[in-house]
Order: C-alpha cells, then structure tokens, then sequence
C-alpha cells in the first residue's frame, strides 16, 4: 500500500495599525482581532522537492534562491549562529516577511515566485527550509 503525505499548516496574523509616525503599533482598530485560518497544501510530498536544515543567511547577501518551480514553501529561523532576524522576499526585491528566532513561514507560492533569505541585522543567522513541488 502507497503512502500518502501532506502538509498541513495553520496562519494567523494580527493586523496593527501605526497611528503617528514613528509611533507605537495598535491592534486594528476595524478588525479588533486575529485573523487565523487551517490550510492543506497539494504539493506533492512524495519523493519531491528539497529540504536543508541548516543554511546559514549571511549578512547583507540575500541567499540563493530557495525554490525551483515549487508550489509550497516552509522557512524556520532556527537562530543560529546569534540568533537574528531574517527576512523573506517572495519576489526578488520587497523583504516584507521578518522571522524572528524560532518563528516559521508555510505558504502555497506561484511556481514563478523567487523566494530569498536576507539577515535584518549586521550579523548572520540559520535557517531550515522546505520547498515542495
């Protein structure tokens, strides 16, 4: 008998609001809540695509990119080395996704998407990743 994987994964995000420039962030005032969703990816687990525990981000040198036609990806910041935030690029260009230490990303992408890996601050960090076709 085959065996069958897939990957389930859950988001939330909790919508903030800057009210003055340079000033501190509060819940949304319009959605007063956290947006949380369950999500099953069909990317193919089986015997497909690549994983690597331990790729160190180096400071100001966006990684290589970390898919290859993939139609999932699962990002951990592992804190390595010091432990410092990196950021994500799902477009080669806009690093709009920070990792904190011990913080993942789970998300089906475009197989189009290029996604990169960049440290946030002047010294280097560790991250595992999972790209799924």
């Amino acid at each position: 008998m085959a065996i069958t994987y897939k990957v389930i994964y859950k988001n939330h995000c909790t919508p903030q609001e800057q009210i003055l420039s340079n000033g501190r962030y509060y819940l949304d005032s319009d959605c007063g809540r956290k947006l949380t969703g369950n999500c099953e990816t069909s990317a193919s687990l089986a015997g497909a695509g690549s994983y690597n525990a331990n790729l160190v981000v180096a400071d100001n040198t966006p990684s290589a990119s970390l898919t290859s036609t993939s139609k999932f990806i699962f990002i951990k910041n592992t804190g390595g080395g010091s432990g410092n935030d990196v950021l994500i690029t799902l477009d080669n260009s806009n690093y709009l996704i920070l990792l904190s230490s011990g913080e993942s990303f789970a998300s089906e992408i475009n197989t189009s998407a290029v996604v990169k890996a960049n440290c946030a601050s002047d010294e280097d960090s560790t991250i595992e990743y999972y790209a799924g076709r």
